[in-house]
């Protein structure tokens, strides 16, 4: 956390040291003394022993036991439902890993398309040289704004000034004394790209938004801040299956073909979900790539079968199948 925000500083620190005595309080167990804690205490069947050992030893019991519990869990009394398996867990573990890997993969390309679309429009409208992204008269300034558009210029800057670690920047720097923003761009992460589409001026972001289906503004807005997020989880290695976002997607033709089902207006699947993913792969790939994703996703799920409860964590409709054919 930035030392500005609640949690930084003081706060942060404060946070640090309540859960650091928390664990400081919690005596070290083996492996042994904690998988007989699991099955004596909290109602967890194991079968083996010793295969359980070894796999706490390849995951860690914090990464297994603690990132993946809650679904098994009886909330009322905190432990086990009656006939849940350590294996049940270590499946549950297997199939996450699986789901992050594949849509790792097709958001990068995602990422890839969209960086491509942004840089060649910016180019193509404000010239290749890169006084342009540095100029503020290519972004909508207003009072909101301003010192966030100033900090991502200031991103470029330092990624111009210092001894890049990326060769082809230097080779740029040295050889031509320009880095365009084709270049400039493959270094950036997709929060800032996300950043730069938001605080750029009309022309080029609609331009970005016709080469993907041609939706709005507002949703390719929705759609970066989402998968930039997404983007995190997976490369952080925490759980996915049931990740959700505080913000959601803008409502899209797919929720409405669907037939998702609505609360006070509001769609109850595909908005901050794992769906929701779903959904922007959709706009954001084209139609081979997004067909692959769709078949390696449909192959896991007929693999690992995590079961229509793991489904509906995953703001899974039942019909979600369709989306393939589904035109946006």
């Amino acid at each position: 956390c930035e030392a500005s925000s609640p949690e930084g500083s003081c706060g942060g620190l404060s946070l640090f040291l309540a859960i650091r005595g928390e664990e400081m309080a919690k005596p070290f167990k083996t492996y042994e003394e904690l998988l007989l804690f699991l099955r004596d205490e909290k109602n967890l069947t194991i079968d083996n022993m010793d295969t359980a050992r070894h796999i706490l030893l390849k995951t860690s019991y914090f990464s297994l036991i603690s990132g993946y519990k809650d679904t098994f869990k009886n909330p009322t009394t905190g432990k086990y439902i009656d006939g849940t398996t350590f294996d049940d867990i270590y499946r549950l573990y297997q199939f996450d890993n699986e789901l992050r890997s594949i849509f790792l993969k097709y958001i990068l390309i995602a990422e890839h398309s969209v960086k491509s679309s942004l840089a060649y429009h910016f180019s193509a409208t404000y010239g290749e040289d890169q006084k342009e992204y540095l100029s503020l008269s290519h972004y909508m300034i207003a009072s909101s704004t301003q010192k966030k558009i100033q900090k991502l210029i200031s991103i470029f800057q330092y990624q111009l000034k210092r001894n890049n670690e990326y060769a082809y920047i230097n080779h740029y720097k040295s050889k031509h004394h320009n880095v365009p923003l084709w270049i400039m761009i493959q270094v950036l992460t997709l929060g800032q790209v996300s950043h730069m589409f938001d605080y750029l001026k009309a022309s080029v972001p609609i331009k970005v938004c016709n080469d993907f289906n041609q939706i709005r503004r507002k949703d390719m807005h929705s759609f970066l801040s989402i998968m930039t997020k997404y983007r995190n989880v997976c490369a952080h290695g925490d759980r996915f299956f049931n990740y959700r976002t505080k913000d959601s997607i803008t409502d899209t033709p797919i929720h409405k073909k669907l037939h998702i089902p609505q609360v006070s207006g509001r769609y109850q699947m595909g908005k901050n979900d794992l769906f929701s993913e779903v959904i922007i792969l959709k706009y954001l790939l084209d139609k081979e790539d997004f067909r692959n994703f769709y078949y390696e996703l449909k192959a896991c799920l007929k693999k690992q079968a995590p079961g229509e409860n793991i489904l509906a964590l995953m703001g899974f409709p039942d019909n979600w199948m369709s989306i393939l054919r589904m035109k946006c």
